[in-house]
């Protein structure tokens, strides 16, 4: 019902998303031309040396085009289970064209293009405009029209259930009046109710092959008070008799589990109940986010890390890099890579200190660890020890962004509720990052790292990764 016109709406815009994209690049070359005619010559080549032609530049906006598409999946704008609000999708299409001017940028600067400046503010801008010009005629066509579909064309849903529920989804469907819904009535699931309170309730179960006989209805929903389904068969014989779809509300679950969805096996219908990130899209584009920036930052960090490689082996014993068994997605185990800031055999005289830790918790954190060569102070305060993490990154073991990675003994401490943290990849950077870190006591960091879990975005992980720059400069919260 609502997700098959759910999906052919949502499609619909994405394609003429992408068209309104393309016109709004046209705009933006032809604004580019004439504004050179009334710039002085100088000015002109400062802001880009040489236009290219119109079709120079198709390569550049398929990826921009791409990179937006991909920031609005990841913000929602085309989620089919959520119903946006106006205003909502006017935010979520400004924050996606805010991405897509980071990433232009980006690009000119990785790969050193000679991309005109006004081009690129009016493709960014001039898209925007388009974008949100287009829903709000979208929702003032909505709200125009809203009441005053033909019945002949409206879809007619029964309501069977207890009052209070039914309501609640009487309630809801009724906001979805403008794509051709309409509440015909109420059944009281209960055979002994009394007389019906209002005009709305048609009757009780009892009823019902009567109400379907006397009334034109499309669908019924089934909204049961608890999972036993108790009366369903009472629906779902007459209705199977004369095709009429059934559906059955699930909302007799516990409000804590976060997401819950319908799969099939095969032919079977199966319930999944989830309290971590599950959308495929925008778990695609981080993978893919992954993979491209610590490719590309092993590559350019490589001559450093030999050299710091060559001054970690000069200036104490053992090897330049460091390997440690931690626990990442789910508690698999996976070897950890770091450029050593410890002196040899650090972790067999862990004992002698540990009654000065300064953390609470099972973790070991010490201000002036003896431990910690000359050399890995600097290491450690810049962070450039966790450089070989993007080699982890790349293997897909840890993602730039999510909670630090645990040791397995420290695992073992968590309680159940701090466990939840291991759902998602463990990433170099996280909310604790940038938060103060070892400022931070162990339950507070524990929340933080659930708070991202429970309200994972793409925009929240490029929030995270600018401010990590400022953090990892002042050496904030290091020990």
């Amino acid at each position: 019902m609502f997700r098959e016109r759910a999906k052919l709406f949502t499609r619909l815009q994405l394609i003429g998303d992408i068209l309104l994209t393309l016109a709004a690049y046209l705009l933006a070359y032809v604004s580019r031309v004439h504004l050179s005619k009334f710039l002085p010559k100088d000015l002109d080549s400062l802001l880009n040396p040489e236009l290219l032609p119109f079709q120079g530049y198709f390569w550049i906006v398929g990826l921009a085009t791409g990179c937006w598409i991909a920031a609005a999946l990841s913000l929602g704008l085309y989620r089919i289970s959520i119903r946006r609000s106006d205003w909502e999708k006017v935010r979520i299409i400004l924050e996606s064209s805010i991405i897509l001017w980071l990433f232009l940028g980006f690009l000119s600067f990785a790969l050193r293009l000679s991309l005109s400046r006004p081009l690129v503010a009016f493709f960014v801008t001039y898209q925007a405009l388009i974008l949100t010009f287009l829903r709000a005629m979208l929702a003032f066509q909505a709200k125009r029209k809203r009441g005053t579909l033909s019945p002949q064309f409206c879809r007619n849903i029964l309501i069977v259930g207890a009052r209070s529920r039914a309501s609640e989804m009487g309630n809801l469907i009724s906001r979805y009046s403008d794509w051709g819904f309409r509440i015909l009535g109420f059944v009281d699931i209960d055979e002994k109710a009394g007389a019906a309170p209002s005009a709305e309730v048609l009757g009780n179960i009892s009823d019902l092959v009567q109400i379907i006989d006397n009334n034109i209805v499309d669908e019924i929903i089934f909204v049961p008070d608890s999972p036993n389904l108790e009366g369903f068969d009472k629906i779902l014989e007459p209705c199977s008799e004369l095709g009429i779809r059934v559906r059955v509300a699930a909302n007799f679950f516990p409000a804590k589990v976060t997401k819950v969805s319908m799969e099939f096996l095969e032919k079977i219908p199966v319930l999944s109940f989830s309290s971590a990130p599950e959308h495929a899209p925008s778990l695609l584009v981080k993978r893919i986010l992954d993979v491209v920036i610590s490719g590309l930052l092993l590559i350019l960090m490589l001559p450093l890390m030999i050299l710091i490689g060559l001054l970690v082996r000069l200036t104490s014993k053992g090897p330049a890099f460091y390997r440690q068994v931690r626990c990442g997605l789910y508690g698999r185990k996976f070897v950890l890579y770091k450029i050593r800031s410890m002196y040899q055999g650090a972790e067999d005289v862990l004992w002698e200190i540990k009654h000065l830790n300064e953390m609470d918790g099972p973790v070991f954190k010490m201000r002036n660890d003896p431990r910690v060569t000359p050399l890995g102070r600097f290491l450690r305060r810049s962070s450039i020890d966790e450089w070989p993490q993007f080699w982890n990154v790349l293997k897909g073991e840890m993602s730039l962004v999510g909670p630090r990675a645990p040791l397995p003994e420290e695992v073992k401490e968590y309680t159940r509720w701090q466990r939840r943290r291991l759902s998602v990849k463990p990433g170099i950077t996280c909310l604790w990052q940038i938060s103060g870190r070892n400022e931070i006591d162990f339950h507070e960091w524990m929340k933080l790292d659930l708070h991202y879990i429970d309200n994972w975005s793409l925009l929240l992980d490029l929030k995270i990764l600018l401010r990590t720059f400022p953090v990892v400069l002042l050496g904030k919260g290091a020990r």
